[in-house]
């Protein structure tokens, strides 16, 4: 079984895609720390909000096997550099979350993702589900 990790900005989604792809109860602390929690791991969105925190992020991939760069479709903006996902030299997926909410726009989220190097980009939505087997089957 791979260990995932992912990145993303704060309250992107990273957690609730935890919780669905792990099917237990998982409830994030919210500190500044990276989480582990089964086979996943869960980094702050800090990490990814301020530059001088992406040593951390590189740091920590070290421990997964699969990287997932998570975007909010519902976002207008991604912190996500140009060729980002090659830095990690692992495998990187790109997972848009809350593609069926009102005003999201998932399409803008892909392309954030692919221009940060994602090379598979899986839309998700948590409240139908949607993406949800895909993303399972991209990181298994």
């Amino acid at each position: 079984m791979k260990r995932v990790m992912f990145i993303g900005e704060t309250d992107s989604g990273k957690s609730g895609l935890i919780l669905a792809l792990s099917g237990e109860a998982y409830a994030p602390r919210r500190a500044m720390a990276v989480e582990y929690f089964g086979r996943f791991i869960n980094t702050p969105g800090e990490f990814l909000e301020n530059s001088r925190y992406y040593h951390a992020l590189i740091t920590s991939s070290a421990d997964c096997d699969v990287l997932v760069m998570v975007q909010d479709a519902t976002r207008p903006t991604s912190l996500f550099p140009a060729l980002f996902a090659p830095i990690f030299n692992r495998p990187v997926v790109g997972a848009v979350t809350r593609s069926g909410e009102p005003g999201a726009k998932p399409e803008r989220a892909e392309r954030f993702l692919r221009s940060a190097g994602a090379k598979r980009v899986v839309l998700t939505d948590f409240r139908s589900g949607a993406g949800l087997d895909a993303l399972a089957d991209a990181v298994s």
